[in-house]
């Protein structure tokens, strides 16, 4: 399986955390990527960064952590400038967010459930 771009630079994420982009095969999503997660050998969609249109005047790049549980506390989601300022916007928003080990633990306990049903 050939992952795309990464997210991860240096040492910031959680030890044997990486994030990846996963670019979505689809016409109508020509500029769309899923971000993955790899943690203990088991590979996550924590999220996505694309290329929406809101309205026909108005395109905007955007990313965004998936809401599988409340994250009030944190900026979940935004626009950036291009794909690569998405990137970093989310790998920032990923860092406060895995900085908590409880609700990191809360956050991938959900998703994992998810990905059952």
């Amino acid at each position: 399986m050939a992952l795309g771009s990464t997210l991860r630079r240096g040492r910031a994420f959680t030890a044997g955390m990486d994030l990846y982009l996963r670019k979505v095969r689809h016409p109508q999503a020509p500029n769309n990527y899923r971000v993955l997660v790899k943690f203990d050998g088991e590979e996550l969609e924590v999220g996505s960064i694309g290329l929406q249109n809101f309205t026909s005047d108005d395109t905007a790049w955007t990313w965004g952590i998936d809401t599988v549980i409340p994250l009030r506390a944190f900026e979940t989601q935004g626009r950036g400038a291009d794909r690569r300022d998405c990137m970093a916007k989310f790998r920032t928003a990923w860092e406060k967010l895995s900085a908590d080990s409880g609700l990191l633990a809360e956050f991938m306990v959900a998703k994992r459930r998810a990905r059952r049903r």
